[in-house]
């Protein structure tokens, strides 16, 4: 009874100890301006002993974060956000595709507005979550000009992140924009990330496309 009282405790004081340390973690992130860490520090507060233990074995499940990768390679192909569920229901991946007219944008100017043109924008987005607690998200965006069908010109695109793996970096090569030839005629932004993560790392390939009614397709897939 007594060793297994020992054996209790030393369980209690272990996941304790993880605890105290992914929300030393976060804190640190959400110190050096990072608010989404922020929300995720209060998220993972929330969770009970049993979920919080139950998030960070979600956590440093390695065949786990396998799956969660394969499962962002699904293409894009409406507006609008698409859920893919792992482990149970614990894990969700959402994909989330958006666009449309950038009126606050001062790319193009009154008089080309007053003789058609307009600004558009369009963005793919990856966020993983656990236990309802966000965990990682990418998600890369197309700034363009169109005239009626055409779209005219091709601004600088941009790519954002957050991931809050411990031992794990996270970059992206810079972003590329261009337009596509006729007939498609779409503006298309894209960037490449690269992660390592416990001895091991991969690159995917983020991309988005628009056109003059905003948001045509996206993709995260293997470089």
């Amino acid at each position: 009874m007594l060793s297994g009282t020992a054996q209790a405790d030393d369980a209690v004081v272990s996941q304790a100890t993880r605890t105290a340390k992914y929300s030393a973690y976060l804190a640190m992130k959400a110190a050096q301006g990072d608010e989404q860490a922020k929300e995720t520090a209060k998220g993972f507060s929330a969770l009970s002993d049993a979920q919080k233990s139950r998030f960070l074995d979600l956590l440093e499940d390695r065949s786990l974060m396998d799956k969660f990768f394969e499962q962002a390679e699904a293409p894009a192909a409406t507006t609008g956000k698409t859920l893919a569920v792992l482990a149970g229901g614990d894990v969700v991946v959402e994909r989330e595709s958006v666009g449309g007219a950038d009126d606050s944008s001062t790319n193009t100017s009154a008089a080309l507005r007053a003789s058609g043109y307009r600004d558009m924008w369009a963005s793919y987005a990856v966020t993983d979550t656990f236990l309802g607690v966000k965990v990682a998200r990418v998600s890369v965006r197309t700034n363009y000009q169109v005239k009626g069908k055409d779209t005219t010109k091709v601004y600088p695109g941009s790519a954002y992140h957050y991931l809050y793996v411990p031992g794990c970096d996270f970059s992206h090569s810079p972003v590329k924009e261009w337009i596509s030839s006729p007939p498609a005629d779409n503006a298309q932004s894209e960037t490449t990330w690269t992660a390592s993560c416990w001895g091991s790392s991969w690159d995917k390939r983020e991309r988005v496309w628009g056109d003059y009614r905003g948001f045509v397709g996206g993709y995260l897939k293997d470089e």
